[in-house]
């Protein structure tokens, strides 16, 4: 669970990255707010619930998925491969 939640933190981190490259507000906020969400996960139902709201921010044309450039859509859809496999059932506890 600790090298999921670790990859789920990459993730965001590389989110950020890639908005203040871009200038993206919205998206450097949101990626403020996924750390906040995924700050105090400790066990495998915290990461699971985390990661069922994260994945809130996806949806169809001007959502979060939406990126406006190649590095944004790369770290968009880490974060998104990031976030399913955190929601799966199959990880264990360790």
């Amino acid at each position: 669970m600790s090298a999921l939640l670790s990859e789920v933190r990459a993730a965001i981190d590389e989110v950020r990255r890639a908005a203040e490259l871009d200038h993206d507000g919205p998206r450097r906020q949101a990626a403020a707010w996924l750390d906040d969400e995924f700050a105090e996960v400790r066990t495998r139902p915290e990461l699971r619930a985390a990661a069922r709201r994260a994945s809130g921010l996806w949806g169809g044309m001007g959502s979060f998925s939406d990126a406006g450039s190649p590095a944004g859509g790369r770290a968009v859809d880490r974060l998104g491969r990031a976030l399913s496999r955190a929601r799966s059932w199959f990880v264990s506890e360790g």
